[in-house]
């Protein structure tokens, strides 16, 4: 083609046709600019449909996180609502009425206080995502401002769920240390589940010297305002969590939009 072309220039050179061989230059470089931007478009098409199946492909993990993030808030609010419903009846026994309650029933009761569930905080894509600069992919510019919003959101809420974490495992711990066995706790602690499976504790074999003083810890001050205090932070983290779940499903929302795209 490159000889077809040199073969007519030459051509209109010979014949002395000047003003022919100028139109002909003029052509031709309008067609190579064409040609160019041809081919830059193809390119533009190419790249875009390499960005647009890229981005699918993130949609899709994100929206698996999301799934599984929603699953795990649910699971951690129906711990919590499990602690506070657990502390209203703890709270309400009178404790000169101790004799009608059996004792494996009480350390059942307290075994169920023993958590203070925290968030995970999987979410791997989206990490992955915002590091590497990947987010500009997203072209939808609300889902993309949600998904830029999202580890903010989470923070304030674990910062809530750590806070509820330092009582449970500093004052209300060292509380029931000084009135309960830990070991009738545990007992019953196996039969309930950890998080979102069963698991089995060791059990210490029974000592004289440990026993639970049920009456006296039911008429401290200190342990029923603790009590209190853990179920009101169950209560703003499950407020928090239901309020993330909503944000969750609106981007799930947002996210499936775009695959049908």
């Amino acid at each position: 083609m490159i000889k077809f072309f040199r073969h007519i220039r030459q051509s209109l050179i010979n014949q002395n046709q000047m003003g022919k061989y100028l139109k002909y230059a003029i052509g031709e470089i309008l067609l190579v600019v064409i040609g160019i931007l041809i081919a830059l478009q193809i390119n533009n098409w190419n790249e875009n449909r390499i960005q647009r199946n890229e981005e699918k492909i993130i949609l899709h993990n994100l929206k698996e996180d999301y799934n599984s993030a929603i699953n795990e808030f649910q699971g951690l609010n129906n711990i919590r609502n499990d602690i506070i419903e657990v502390s209203k009846k703890i709270i309400a026994i009178n404790p000169n009425e101790i004799d009608k309650y059996p004792s494996t029933y009480l350390d059942s009761l307290f075994s169920r206080t023993l958590s203070a569930p925290t968030f995970n905080n999987e979410a791997g894509s989206l990490n992955v995502l915002l590091t590497s600069g990947k987010i500009n992919l997203i072209s939808n510019e609300s889902l993309k401002n949600e998904l830029i919003a999202w580890p903010g959101n989470v923070a304030d809420m674990i910062e809530d769920e750590v806070s509820h974490l330092n009582v449970y495992i500093g004052p209300y711990s060292e509380i029931l240390a000084n009135f309960l066995s830990w070991n009738d706790l545990v007992k019953q602690y196996t039969t309930l589940g950890v998080r979102f499976r069963k698991m089995n504790l060791q059990i210490m074999p029974d000592n004289p010297a440990v026993t639970s003083d049920y009456v006296s810890l039911l008429n401290n001050k200190q342990f029923l305002n603790l009590l209190s205090r853990r179920a009101s932070m169950c209560d703003i983290s499950n407020y928090e969590t239901e309020d993330l779940i909503k944000k969750a499903q609106n981007i799930i929302k947002l996210i499936d939009e775009e695959l049908k795209r």
